[in-house]
């Protein structure tokens, strides 16, 4: 099946959002065993726009396109539809309705632009969004099937999973698909790759994939066929020499975080944890909060960011920051000392570090950090050169501290034959 995914908008087009829409239309696609064969992103110009529709529906058999379909004048998809596909707009009442009912329950009155929203091309069906109020369509030109969803990621991943998937899987009754996804951190793609050498030699069946992420890098293992059980068994063998080539840098299968795996370890052990950051400004400890249930196990953290704060209330020795300084692994040991006896938390993680873009030396470079970790089972510190933005630094900082904390308290990824996760 070739399928098109098309991204509507000038600020994707010129780089000042993030396209998240064009890889979260790839994952949802893999859940049936679909690769896209195109991407396409074009700006808020409808003559543009239409030579990206009649280009896509000659090449494709599936066009997915999202954006364009809000009450503004640069919300264009729905009129360039018309246009190029000679279908007229039509004031669908009931879509009307639909809106200003959803207006009403947020409290407020529906501004008239919106009434655009309830224009549908003629002959297309109306695809249902309850979490907005910019509904998605869907026509047939010709042979290829088209979907135009909003371009707001939540709103188009909820139609993607309640009507578009299950419409292609319908199209391709019997095809089974899997996805398996296994997580990693500490270890760079081209280190995974040597590891890997050979893989898809042993295993032709299976097509493996790399996603670097701040938070590491994440294997996907995908594969297709009518018969279910040849496709587990395929599945979980590629998974299981996943696991094995990976190590200890594996610390999740499928979309588990790492914040969820340091909260299951602490579960498990009956632990507290605490957290103490300089330079990371608290990123760690909203990590660790992010995951539902968090207030079973975390105790709160400190933000000290000059030394003074560091002595005050992490009760950092002032020698240690003469002697040191404020980036060093005694700091940050002493660091997550603080906080676990300052917040009664059985362990503690702490970040120190340089996030730039100014403030490093040849010394002690920009990027440069330690990570501390303290605990009843001891003490311990990392040191870390992180590259990118101060943003990156800042970022892959965090995850890397509760690393720290997930290999002090054992946590791990154990393979264990699934029962069904294709």
């Amino acid at each position: 099946m070739i399928v098109e995914v098309i991204t509507i908008g000038s600020e994707l087009l010129h780089g000042l959002v993030p396209n998240t829409n064009v890889d979260m239309i790839s994952d949802r696609l893999a859940d049936v065993g679909v690769r896209p064969s195109y991407h396409t992103t074009v700006g808020d110009v409808p003559e543009h726009l239409g030579e990206a529709f009649r280009t896509a529906v000659h090449r494709a058999e599936v066009v997915i396109a999202t954006g364009g379909l809000g009450p503004t004048a640069d919300d264009i998809t729905r009129k360039v539809i018309a246009t190029v596909f000679r279908r007229r707009l039509i004031l669908d009442r009931i879509v009307l309705d639909q809106i200003r009912a959803r207006f009403k329950e947020r409290g407020l009155e529906m501004p008239p632009l919106n009434e655009t929203q309830a224009l549908v091309p003629r002959g297309a069906n109306v695809i249902e969004n309850p979490l907005g109020s910019a509904p998605g369509l869907h026509f047939t030109h010709l042979t290829t099937e088209c979907f135009a969803l909003p371009g707001v990621p939540s709103e188009a991943e909820g139609m993607l999973r309640a009507y578009v998937v299950p419409f292609l899987k319908a199209r391709n009754p019997g095809l089974c698909s899997g996805l398996r996804v296994v997580r990693t951190i500490g270890i760079g793609e081209s280190a995974l790759a040597e590891r890997f050498q050979g893989f898809e030699l042993e295993e032709p069946e299976l097509t493996l994939g790399t996603i670097a992420r701040a938070s590491g890098v994440d294997l996907h293992l995908s594969a297709s066929s009518r018969d279910a059980m040849w496709l587990q068994g395929v599945l979980d063998r590629g998974e299981r020499k996943l696991l094995e080539r990976a190590g200890s840098h594996a610390y999740a299968l499928g979309d588990r975080t790492l914040s969820e795996v340091v909260g299951g370890a602490l579960l498990q052990r009956g632990w507290s944890i605490a957290t103490a950051e300089s330079f990371t400004g608290g990123e760690a400890g909203a990590t660790l909060v992010a995951t539902p249930g968090s207030s079973r196990y975390y105790r709160g953290g400190v933000i000290a960011y000059s030394n003074a704060s560091k002595e005050k209330l992490l009760q950092v020795a002032g020698e240690t920051l003469r002697r040191f300084g404020a980036v060093s692994a005694e700091t940050a040991k002493e660091m997550a000392r603080g906080a676990r006896e300052r917040l009664g938390a059985d362990c503690a993680v702490s970040t120190t570090g340089i996030a730039g873009p100014d403030g490093g030396s040849a010394e002690k470079p920009v990027g440069l950090c330690y990570l501390g970790y303290a605990g009843p089972d001891g003490e311990a510190a990392e040191r870390f050169v992180f590259g990118g933005s101060r943003a990156d630094i800042i970022q892959r900082a965090s995850f890397f501290a509760l690393d720290l904390a997930r290999r002090s308290l054992g946590a791990g990824v154990a393979w264990s034959a699934p029962s069904s996760r294709s």
